[in-house]
């Protein structure tokens, strides 16, 4: 019988990594795509001919939403799609395609789906990535945590989601991250990654500083413009030393002339649904978790943007 031809996309992050390796390590030899929520919809057009195609870790963005589906509809026409997400999805978004759990990573989503044609050894990769992406507190995680040794976990994780910070967008060296996850390589194993983790963590001390004496500080929200490292952690930063609840980093594209941003938050905020219904008011992208959201917006409307956004957090807060 011949091998179901299978193509996987999946997110950049250290739980999109994970998640994406733990498919390759289930449909070996297939190619491997990086995308994103904005992205999905033009790269999804290379599944086109595969047999299978496998999505992991990409949110659906309440303003691109019906778009996608549709497109994904015509494309389950011809070819089988598994399609594993833990970000919140749009209200009344339903596809047969879609498995949807926001209570789990991605990556323990994507070994629990694939678990039969897994190793159970590579548990320890679908650890990585719910360390990396905050979700290590499920019960289910609890229980895999306890076939290894915790302490070596937690290192190889940070060794992971560290290392990829250096080369943020070097998408085939992070392809090549994932065919080693998928043979059950450890991070501290793969050459030049804890190198790279043991100076990101150099950097990410430099970050933490120059947010401090960077931060712009709103009414909410607290930010930072261009500061050219990771955006997440910027974001998070800018909340502690802007003393708010919610903190952002914005990173200027001239090739795009549009605004990347990050944010992170703490408390009793949902902000998926609040950023994409503001970002899509101004001709921007964005979404995510209730506490960690993302997007992209014109730079012409970025100022009204913020404005907007600190208004919508303070109402909410005060809801």
């Amino acid at each position: 019988m011949s091998r179901m031809r299978t193509i996987i996309f999946t997110h950049a992050d250290s739980d999109g990594i994970c998640a994406g390796a733990l498919a390759l390590a289930a449909f070996p030899d297939s190619p491997v795509y990086f995308t994103n929520a904005v992205s999905i919809l033009a790269d999804i057009e290379n599944a086109v001919g595969f047999d299978q195609a496998v999505i992991t870790d990409i949110a659906v963005n309440i303003s691109t939403g019906a778009r996608l589906k549709d497109r994904i509809d015509r494309l389950a026409a011809e070819t089988k799609v598994i399609y594993l997400d833990h970000h919140p999805l749009p209200e009344g978004f339903s596809a047969d395609w879609m498995i949807n759990n926001t209570a789990s990573s991605a990556s323990e989503m994507a070994f629990r789906h694939f678990k039969e044609l897994l190793s159970p050894d590579m548990s320890r990769v679908a650890l990585y990535g719910a360390i990396g992406d905050y979700r290590d507190d499920s019960l289910s995680i609890y229980n895999m945590v306890q076939n290894w040794d915790k302490r070596s976990l937690y290192y190889q994780a940070g060794t992971l989601s560290q290392g990829i910070e250096i080369g943020r967008r070097d998408y085939d060296w992070k392809r090549y991250l994932v065919m080693q996850l998928a043979k059950n390589v450890q991070p501290s194993d793969i050459p030049d990654l804890a190198k790279n983790a043991i100076r990101a963590s150099a950097l990410e001390n430099e970050l933490r500083l120059n947010v401090s004496k960077d931060v712009i500080r709103m009414r909410n929200l607290a930010y930072v413009l261009d500061q050219n490292a990771c955006m997440s952690k910027a974001a998070i930063y800018a909340r502690v030393y802007g003393g708010t609840p919610v903190g952002m980093s914005a990173e200027y594209r001239d090739h795009r002339d549009v605004y990347d941003f990050s944010l992170r938050a703490i408390g009793r905020i949902n902000l998926n649904p609040l950023v994409s219904s503001i970002a899509s008011r101004y001709g921007g992208n964005a979404g995510g978790h209730p506490l960690a959201a993302g997007g992209r917006i014109p730079a012409g409307n970025f100022k009204e943007f913020l404005l907007d956004l600190d208004d919508a957090i303070g109402e909410e807060l005060s809801a």
